[in-house]
């Protein structure tokens, strides 16, 4: 059974990640990845070191507010973007709604 002591919020998650990037901090975290455009899905991804970047402005996207960019340390500093909502772990901890 689920007690909860061990979830988070997809937006207590967001407030997480912010706080260990301004520390100086990488993350671990697992989402399930879905592409809009083509409407399709790669699965659940794992980013082993991860930060945050500068995402998209509210007027760049519909999606700026949900839409999270990150730079992939572990994939050679690779940049990326994943849906807040599909976020599932944050450091071993579950993502849930």
């Amino acid at each position: 059974m689920d007690t909860g002591k061990n979830t988070i919020t997809p937006l207590q998650a967001i407030k997480r990640m912010r706080e260990l990037d301004a520390a100086g901090v990488p993350f671990y975290f697992e989402y399930f990845s879905y592409n809009s455009t083509k409407h399709t899905s790669g699965g659940v991804k794992q980013v082993r070191q991860a930060t945050l970047r500068q995402g998209l402005r509210n007027g760049q996207s519909d999606k700026a507010s949900i839409l999270i960019a990150y730079t992939d340390h572990s994939a050679g500093g690779t940049s990326r973007f994943f849906y807040l909502p599909l976020l599932l772990k944050l450091n071993n901890i579950t993502v849930k709604p």
